[in-house]
């Protein structure tokens, strides 16, 4: 959806996020526009636990379709990598951070569902997993990101689900990257529990999906169960991360028609568990300490 052909209130936005060792950097630029044509660009920074949200003039954003890249203020963010030159009263970030090649999945992850008119936001996955290089200053200290993983998805719409939540890792053992999400979606007057999923193990890629069959068996906090024919995905999350004993959620604001409103929870540095069956085969059973888990249940 190029936001120069709408009409109306919406958002656009994408996610990248960058972790090397106990660090993660998730970047968050976007656009909003509400009921009276106003347009907002805005960036959310999340750094381990904290997060910061700055807000640009208009005339500081633009969008190169064909390069596929975003352009905010003196920042750019692309499928090559990202461009950072931030300095206010709460943060200052500055560097470049270079992807390795991109890995993006089959087709797209909405299926025959990005066809569908009057969806209240629809996904895009741009790459499950790639190689970090290079180095940012942030708030005085330095980050050298050589060695780490990246992973971009993008959003658009009208507003998130009222209820859905997301895990998200690519840091394993063996190679393999993992993308859930469960929402509540409303359409034409209805409302039903929507599941996309992909898991990229060992250069193979699996995927679930309401529009596949998929079906969601458990959905809590701490557990997702989910079975398509043969296959049954089973993802666990601990109590604790590995950064402390206890987890910590920050908060993000988060797109409801047009205005950034909402607040939702958002986790990093997670334990979790991984197991892919098919019948009573077992694929994997992979673990990890850097999940990242966002919510609104």
């Amino acid at each position: 959806m190029a936001e120069g052909k709408t009409k109306g209130k919406f958002f656009i936005g994408w996610y990248f996020k960058m972790l090397c060792g106990n660090t993660v950097l998730a970047l968050i630029p976007g656009l909003i526009r509400d009921g009276t044509g106003k347009r907002l660009p805005f960036l959310q920074v999340i750094w381990n636990e904290n997060v910061c949200w700055l807000e640009f003039k208009e005339e500081d954003f633009f969008i190169d379709w064909n390069q596929k890249r975003i352009i905010l203020g003196n920042n750019i963010f692309s499928r090559r990598g990202v461009r950072l030159d931030i300095k206010t009263e709460e943060i200052s970030l500055k560097g470049i951070v270079r992807f390795g090649p991109i890995t993006p999945i089959r087709y797209p992850i909405m299926g025959p569902f990005q066809y569908m008119p009057f969806m209240e936001c629809k996904h895009e996955i741009i790459s499950m997993s790639h190689r970090l290089s290079g180095k940012v200053k942030l708030n005085g200290d330095i980050v050298d990101f050589a060695g780490g993983m990246g992973y971009i998805e993008g959003d658009r719409g009208t507003s998130f689900p009222e209820s859905y939540l997301w895990i998200q890792c690519n840091t394993f053992s063996e190679n393999a990257s993992v993308m859930v999400s469960i929402a509540k979606i409303p359409w034409l007057g209805l409302r039903f529990e929507g599941c996309i999923c992909v898991v990229m193990y060992q250069g193979k890629e699996y995927r679930f999906a309401t529009y596949l069959g998929a079906r969601v068996v458990s959905k809590r906090e701490t557990a997702v169960i989910i079975k398509q024919g043969a296959y049954v995905l089973k993802v666990f999350l601990s109590n604790q991360s590995r950064r402390d004993e206890k987890r910590f959620a920050h908060k993000l604001r988060a797109p409801v028609q047009g205005e950034m409103s909402r607040f939702i929870k958002e986790e990093h540095l997670l334990r979790g568990r991984f197991l892919l069956y098919k019948g009573e085969n077992m694929i994997f059973d992979l673990s990890s300490n850097s999940v990242s888990f966002e919510y609104d249940l």
